[in-house]
């Protein structure tokens, strides 16, 4: 096994504990922080075997994790990527299981209609809070947290997009892999437990990063959709958002999604109609 640890121009004294507790492992030091993408991709020259494994560093693998990945990796060989049962420190899962955001399934969930399913199918279907987190699944895209990749897909598909800093590098290169015919699975034998927001800027809050990934995501999604489908998704969300709100309102509660995700929404529908207009 290969140990390689990319450096974002760390201030705690990081790369001195590397190299003093850990001399196995390769240590790639960077004079700024590059970014996430650009980061991961400076290990890929260095790395020589069939699996990749990108863990971050706020991350505690569980006993058998890794072999317990590439033997899921070898039972499937049409699998590009996979990520491991992320779990917090009390054991309870995180979403990391991710259907791709589409105005269908939006609606589906703005109108309640996907109560009307069995549990185990509206969990396959949308995923994140709504799947159990302890069968093998498919999905959309996932978290680049703690995520194997095969070698053969990566030579491919190509590394992470460096266009993204930090946020949507996953869900990107996700739906590059499926588009050259890999899959994205959910490996529930794998645990590692994730403490969150390692990665973040220190002086973000926590509402900030959310709202900051949101965003990430449906500009990630946006490489690889039409401004028509992108315009209904946003709308959808902002529909979406706009019923959450009003409910909270209602309620005398505190709505979930931030007002400055709802804008977001609501300018990005109203720039694509109009360019869509325009290109008619």
């Amino acid at each position: 096994m290969e140990i390689l640890v990319v450096d974002n121009a760390s201030a705690d004294g990081s790369p001195e504990v590397v190299r003093d507790e850990f001399p196995e492992a390769r240590l790639i030091q960077n004079e700024e922080n590059v970014g996430f993408a650009r980061a991961v991709n400076q290990a890929w020259p260095h790395a020589s075997g069939r699996y990749w494994l990108l863990l971050n560093s706020d991350t505690e693998v569980g006993d058998g994790a890794v072999d317990a990945l590439v033997a899921f990796m070898d039972r499937h060989p049409a699998a590009g990527l996979a990520t491991a049962r992320l779990v917090n420190v009390d054991g309870s899962p995180q979403h990391c299981a991710q259907a791709v955001p589409s105005a269908l399934l939006t609606l589906l969930e703005t109108l309640r209609l996907h109560k009307l399913l069995p549990g185990r199918v509206r969990g396959r279907l949308l995923l994140g809070p709504y799947f159990a987190y302890d069968v093998e699944q498919q999905v959309g895209w996932t978290w680049g947290t703690a995520l194997i990749c095969r070698r053969q897909a990566v030579e491919e598909t190509g590394l992470l997009s460096e266009r993204f800093f930090l946020y949507g590098e996953d869900v990107d290169w996700c739906l590059r892999m499926r588009k050259a015919g890999w899959q994205v699975w959910f490996c529930p034998t794998a645990e590692v437990t994730h403490r969150g927001a390692g990665s973040a800027p220190a002086d973000q809050s926590d509402a900030m990063r959310r709202a900051l990934i949101h965003q990430r995501i449906f500009e990630a999604v946006a490489c690889h959709r039409s401004r028509a489908r992108m315009a209904a998704l946003h709308a959808a969300s902002a529909l979406s958002g706009g019923v959450e709100w009003l409910a909270a309102r209602i309620r005398h509660r505190s709505a979930t999604i931030p007002g400055e995700t709802l804008r977001f929404h609501a300018r990005a529908a109203g720039r694509l109609l109009v360019a869509n207009d325009r290109h008619r």
